[in-house]
């Protein structure tokens, strides 16, 4: 959808995702949760920007209005992005009021807050000091009636402060206090036909970001230069910026797992790791390759085989009903007919959907095809399917691409070749 809104869905989508979070809300017998993570805030109302470095949090009633609380300057963002919440502008700047920072309850260091009970204990931590966001999301809480209520608080959020979280808690003392875990990450976890859609355009743009980054690359060229292609790629299909900045690593710094670019140039014998996601109205497909710099080595043709091999025993077995633990599994025994039994990996991929910096996949720690997991896939996720063998004794390949699960099994989103590459 095309306009200076960003809005990209049409109410009936949201109302619909409010309506399962509800659903999920009445099962644990909460009142209302409040919301940290940037992408929920996101897929429940449609804000898209880059404010989240400072306090939001989204009130969502399990009856009512949702209220978002966003620092004041924010308004007119608010206004055309999520016209159908309640908007609560916190001003900041601002110092408390002369005895205002001692008002907190257990400030005299008798009493704390332990997700919402008081506990007797020596105060032996720093005084929370009251701020305009705590304010103000305690007033909301008491305006709209949950001073007493049921809320389930999003603890695990890498953009929930503790400050933040402790304030709001002991200024509503009386409420009890849940944590909010994966309830909304559940719900957001299925795409919906637009999302999909969404999904799509970002695997078109990875498609076009990596084969520039391939026809970049080659000996004498700065892995700045291949980064360059990437971006220009990126922006030229219409993408907007990815949750997490492509990671071009060579030889020297293969081994830094979350490291990118450094300003190296390219030699013979370099082994060049391009893993990206292009990006659609926040929607990411992340895909991965490896590049030979000059001549592929002999051992290559075999174990990339090994590393296709074992992709596609995992896509075969990713399917609605099956167990994420078992996808892995499929992974795993490919290489252990191959004489690889000693190399495991701690996931062969993980959902993915919604992304804001700094990560592709949400924020925390991802939901992986992990050894042993019970989840049990459903039709509508997405996943960033890995197969890596780097360092493995047999030699080194790698491949990754955005799959969907479908009726009918797994489906590639991203389509680049998947044989040895040499520049």
């Amino acid at each position: 959808m095309d306009n200076i809104s960003g809005r990209y869905f049409d109410d009936a989508e949201y109302q619909r995702r409010r309506r399962l979070v509800r659903e999920g809300m009445q099962a644990r017998g909460l009142d209302a949760c409040l919301i940290a993570s940037p992408e929920n805030i996101f897929y429940l109302t449609g804000l898209d920007h880059q404010g989240y470095f400072a306090c939001q949090l989204l009130v969502m009633p399990v009856d009512g209005q949702p209220v978002l609380i966003t620092r004041a300057m924010e308004k007119a963002t608010v206004r055309d992005q999520a016209p159908d919440v309640l908007h609560v502008g916190y001003a900041d700047g601002t110092e408390p009021a002369p005895g205002e920072e001692r008002s907190d309850p257990g400030i005299d260091g008798t009493w704390s807050m332990a997700m919402g009970t008081p506990t007797r204990e020596p105060r032996r931590r720093p005084y929370l000091m009251p701020s305009a966001a705590v304010r103000d999301s305690v007033k909301v809480l008491h305006d709209v009636g949950l001073s007493k209520g049921v809320i389930g608080i999003d603890m695990n959020s890498t953009f929930l402060p503790y400050s933040i979280a402790e304030g709001i808690m002991n200024g509503v003392p009386d409420a009890e206090w849940q944590q909010l875990e994966s309830l909304v990450d559940d719900v957001r976890v299925l795409q919906s036909p637009a999302e999909l859609e969404l999904t799509r355009q970002a695997a078109a743009i990875s498609d076009s970001m990596m084969l520039s980054a391939i026809a970049a690359a080659g000996p004498g060229v700065n892995a700045r230069e291949v980064m360059a292609a990437i971006y220009d790629a990126m922006f030229r299909r219409g993408g907007t910026y990815p949750g997490f900045v492509p990671l071009v690593r060579s030889t020297r710094n293969l081994a830094h797992e979350h490291g990118t670019w450094q300003d190296l140039a390219l030699v013979p014998g370099d082994l060049l790791f391009l893993e990206m996601a292009g990006c659609s109205h926040r929607y990411h497909a992340p895909m991965g390759r490896l590049v030979f710099i000059g001549e592929a080595p002999p051992e290559a043709q075999k174990v990339n085989r090994i590393c296709q091999d074992a992709m596609m025993a995992a896509a075969d077995t990713i399917k609605p009903g099956a167990l994420a633990g078992d996808v892995y599994e499929a992974w795993q025994a490919v290489l252990d007919r191959n004489g690889l039994s000693h190399y495991s990996r701690h996931h062969c991929g993980y959902s993915i959907g919604i992304g804001y910096p700094p990560s592709w996949s949400g924020s925390g720690v991802p939901v992986g095809l992990r050894r042993n997991s019970r989840m049990r896939l459903r039709e509508g996720m997405t996943f960033h399917l890995m197969s890596w063998l780097l360092g493995s004794g047999q030699g080194d390949a790698f491949l990754s691409d955005t799959v969907e699960v479908t009726t009918n099994g797994c489906e590639f989103l991203t389509t680049v070749g998947r044989d040895v590459l040499a520049r």
